[in-house]
């Protein structure tokens, strides 16, 4: 994957790292079929892991930032008042923890998105290698 064609992978390297596991993960060869068949069932049992690792990060981040937010405001605002958004905002924009926070979590996000999008090719994967070998079955006949 060109990162000059995606920029976004250089905010975020651990994706590209995520990238270049799962097409190692999905790729078929006529080499490593019959392996991939096998083990079709246990990378989506990885993935699967892996995604509830990020959403579970995720929620570890929602949470610190609201404890700063809590800490910085006090509990004297009510959540839905207008003011304490116009001092959340100001206080996000001016906290370096909270922006580390924000980065983290825009990170984090885009990471279960791309896992998420990669469950649609897994759920695929048994289907299509079953097809594949067919095809050679028919070939070799």
């Amino acid at each position: 994957m060109d990162q000059e064609k995606e920029p976004f992978l250089k905010d975020n390297p651990e994706l590209n790292k995520l990238i270049e596991e799962f097409n190692e993960d999905v790729s078929i060869t006529f080499q490593n079929i019959r392996e991939k068949s096998f083990l079709v069932s246990t990378i989506r049992a990885k993935w699967l892991a892996r995604y509830f690792k990020e959403k579970e990060n995720l929620e570890r981040i929602k949470k610190a930032k609201a404890k700063i937010l809590q800490q910085k405001m006090g509990d004297s605002q009510t959540k839905e008042s207008i003011l304490r958004l116009k001092n959340e905002a100001a206080i996000s924009k001016n906290d370096e923890t909270i922006q580390k926070l924000n980065s983290m979590a825009k990170i984090t996000q885009e990471n279960i998105e791309y896992i998420e999008r990669g469950f649609s090719i897994l759920d695929n994967l048994g289907f299509s290698i079953k097809n594949i070998i067919e095809i050679m079955k028919l070939e070799a006949v």
